[in-house]
């Protein structure tokens, strides 16, 4: 990672690799360092790079235990199986991939560290996922546990080099053969597995000496598996919940708002938890950190008042002192007030994920924009958004030049619709922000970026004359 003392705490690389899913045929994979942009003209699938991540992170809050992966939530609806699986094939396989950290795997100890966790789904009637297979993998690439199955109904065939081979001298078959039994039918709870099969042995052989001692490095090697399983679920987990995300269409401010039964901890898809968060936290870091960008904006600041023990208003004070209904306010303040929002609360360490950030804002509103969020990344938030916006583009490769942030902190991908097929591709950047003109996808702000070459092509001359 970035040696750039701007920095706050280091992010470990998040990599992420989809197949079978929308768009994605092949597997296509993709890194997210500290701050992503993605870009691409309408509806060539630049969602589809993230969906799998809030559809993952929806099927954590499933009712259902049994739900594998819950198409309609709070986050993203993708349909039935065949909707979204490649090709509307009903037989077809969605497979995501995902890599772990490993300062939250460290913490388990175990010797072979898992470093990554894969899991296929499939559909037996085209509208319900089930999962497949699961594969966790260690540094090498080696599986550390691997399960399949090819229906819903079905034990899984399970396998992992931690455990002693069939072979293993003096190993008691009886007893571990119904412990492999139990690894092989334990059904996950949502795509997550416990592999704590291994650890359920019969009272009679605890209470065994002999047979105990006849089954203890076994035991021991179970016991393994299960905090490997334990670790990878654990990262997994915490990361998928640590993700926040808002969508294109923001709420339009009420002139009155009335508090929830209890406080949200998210945002919401559309902004409508925003006014409320503030609200309850004006007396917090999150609100001076909103209005400081307010202020930057040339918008002036929000303040609260309270309307009986349950109701409050949003209100604005403009740069020239005056106070105004938030409802009475323009469209793009409506819009941005929600991503000041989402970054003020998210912690370094968790991942923030917002489409068009720049939508119903001027140019240089869009670049203050693009300096928010780089100001979160910097502070050790993951930042991935999707833009329209050639003035965030270019505010981030100035502030690379600058030395506000590391080149290798920052992607780029460049999304396009191939007939069926969506494909990603990372734009490169040179060290000062820099794009080559070969690199450039063909007609995507050509424009603006037509001029940026040739003043800088003329830069180079006068500075040579």
């Amino acid at each position: 990672m970035s040696s750039n003392p701007n920095r706050g705490g280091a992010m470990d690389l998040q990599t992420l690799e989809w197949s079978g899913f929308r768009g994605f045929t092949s597997r296509t994979r993709f890194a997210l360092p500290n701050i992503t942009l993605l870009i691409g003209k309408n509806n060539v699938g630049k969602s589809s790079t993230y969906a799998p991540l809030l559809l993952l992170k929806q099927t954590l809050e499933a009712r259902d235990h049994k739900t594998a992966l819950l198409g309609r939530g709070s986050l993203v609806d993708v349909g039935p199986f065949t909707d979204y699986v490649s090709n509307h094939a009903s037989d077809g396989t969605v497979t995501f991939r995902m890599s772990l950290n490993p300062d939250l795997v460290s913490k388990f100890g175990v010797r072979r560290q898992p470093t990554d966790v894969e899991i296929g789904f499939q559909s037996a009637n085209g509208i319900d996922a089930f999962v497949s297979r699961q594969r966790v993998e260690d540094a090498a690439g080696e599986a550390l546990i691997t399960r399949s199955r090819r229906s819903p109904d079905s034990s899984f065939t399970f396998s992992s080099p931690l455990l002693p081979t069939r072979k293993s001298t003096g190993r008691p078959y009886r007893e571990i053969t119904a412990v492999r039994r139990q690894f092989r039918e334990e059904q996950p709870h949502g795509f997550l597995f416990t592999s704590n099969g291994g650890l359920f042995l019969p009272q009679k052989i605890r209470e065994d000496p002999i047979r105990w001692e006849s089954v203890r490095d076994w035991y021991n090697s179970a016991y393994t598996v299960f905090d490997v399983q334990t670790a990878a679920n654990y990262s997994l987990v915490d990361f998928l919940r640590s993700i926040s995300y808002l969508g294109p269409l923001r709420s339009l401010p009420q002139r009155t708002y009335r508090l929830g039964a209890e406080p949200p901890v998210e945002i919401g898809v559309s902004g409508e938890n925003a006014p409320e968060l503030l609200f309850r936290h004006s007396d917090q870091g999150s609100s001076e950190e909103v209005n400081e960008w307010l202020n930057r904006l040339k918008y002036g600041k929000l303040k609260f008042d309270e309307v009986g023990p349950e109701y409050f208003q949003a209100l604005l004070e403009t740069p020239s002192g005056l106070t105004v209904n938030l409802a009475d306010t323009g469209v793009g303040l409506s819009q941005v007030i929600p991503l000041l929002v989402q970054g003020s609360i998210s912690k370094p360490g968790g991942t923030m994920i917002a489409q068009q950030p720049e939508i119903h804002l001027n140019p240089a509103q869009q670049s203050i924009v693009a300096d928010f969020l780089i100001s979160k990344a910097v502070a050790g938030v993951r930042v991935l958004v999707e833009t329209h916006s050639e003035h965030v583009l270019l505010r981030l490769r100035r502030r690379i030049a600058e030395g506000k942030i590391a080149a290798e902190d920052v992607a780029v991908y460049f999304v396009e619709a191939r007939g069926s097929e969506t494909n990603i591709r990372r734009v490169p950047l040179g060290e000062l922000g820099e794009i080559s003109r070969a690199d450039w996808p063909e007609g995507f702000f050509e424009d603006q970026l037509d001029e940026a070459f040739y003043l800088a092509a003329a830069q180079s001359v006068r500075a040579g004359a």
